[in-house]
C-alpha cells in the first residue's frame, strides 16, 4: 500500500504546461497532473520577481518558471511563510520531497558525470515526478522534519538549503543569499556557467490532512 500511495502521490505531481504565454523570459505557469487540483492564488509578476499566495487544499499544486540568463554571482531575496507544512512524504527520498513552498535556480551549463545507467534512471524516475529544469539545481525550500539551516543533496544533481521547518510555520521568513557562493558550498566549486532557469512551486500533496496558506516574494537579481 505504502508503494501505491507513493506512487499516486507522484503522478499526481506531474506538471503539465498551462495558462500562461511563453516567449523568452516569461513565467509559465503549470498545474498538477490528472489527479491534481490547482490551488486558489493570487499572483504577480516583476521584471525581477514573482509574488504569489496559494491556499492549497490536499492534492493542490502549482509552478511557475522563467527561463534566462543571469549571472552566477547574483544576489537572490526570498521571503517565505506558510501557516503549515507537509507531514507526510520524506524530504531525503527525491520522490517523497513535496515541498510547501520552494524556490529553485537551474544551472543548464553545468552538470555531474553521473554515467549512463544513473542518466537512465533519473529520466525514470522524472516521468513520475515531472522533470525539473536541466542542469545543476539549488533549491531553497520550506521543509517539515529536516532543522532550518540544513542543506543536503536531495539528487545527484539539485541540492536543498532549508530556509525553514516545522517551528517555523506561522512565521515570515527573509533571507538573502548569493548564488554564487551556495554553489560553491554545495559543490566545492564555482559555476561554469549562468543561471538558466527559475522555478517557483507550490505543493500540497493528496496524502495531507487540511488546508494550507503559503506565500513567497522573490527578488532575483535582488535589488
Amino acid at each position: 500500500m505504502r508503494n501505491v500511495g507513493r506512487a499516486g502521490i507522484a503522478a499526481c505531481m506531474l506538471f503539465a504546461a498551462s495558462t500562461l504565454a511563453g516567449g523568452a523570459g516569461e513565467w509559465t505557469e503549470s498545474g498538477p497532473g490528472w489527479w491534481g487540483s490547482r490551488p486558489e492564488q493570487k499572483v504577480s509578476f516583476s521584471d525581477n520577481g514573482i509574488t504569489a499566495e496559494w491556499n492549497m487544499a490536499p492534492g493542490a499544486g502549482v509552478s511557475y518558471e522563467r527561463p534566462g540568463a543571469w549571472p552566477p554571482s547574483s544576489r537572490v531575496s526570498i521571503r517565505m511563510s506558510t501557516d503549515n507544512v507537509n507531514g507526510t512524504g520524506n524530504e531525503y527520498v527525491p520522490s517523497e520531497a513535496f515541498f510547501p513552498v520552494s524556490v529553485t535556480f537551474a544551472f543548464g551549463k553545468d552538470s555531474l558525470s553521473l554515467g549512463f545507467l544513473s542518466r537512465v534512471g533519473l529520466f525514470f524516475r522524472h516521468i513520475w515526478s515531472g522533470f525539473p529544469p536541466s542542469g545543476i539545481r539549488l533549491t531553497y525550500a520550506w521543509g517539515n522534519r529536516v532543522p532550518q539551516g540544513s542543506m543536503y543533496r536531495l539528487e545527484e544533481e539539485e541540492t536543498v538549503f532549508v530556509v525553514a521547518g516545522r517551528d517555523e510555520a506561522g512565521k515570515e521568513i527573509s533571507v538573502v543569499r548569493l548564488l554564487s557562493a551556495d554553489f560553491q558550498a554545495a559543490y566545492g566549486r564555482a559555476p561554469k556557467g549562468p543561471v538558466t532557469a527559475v522555478l517557483v512551486r507550490a505543493v500540497r500533496p493528496p496524502g495531507e490532512i487540511g488546508p494550507l496558506k503559503a506565500r513567497v516574494a522573490l527578488g532575483f537579481p535582488a535589488d
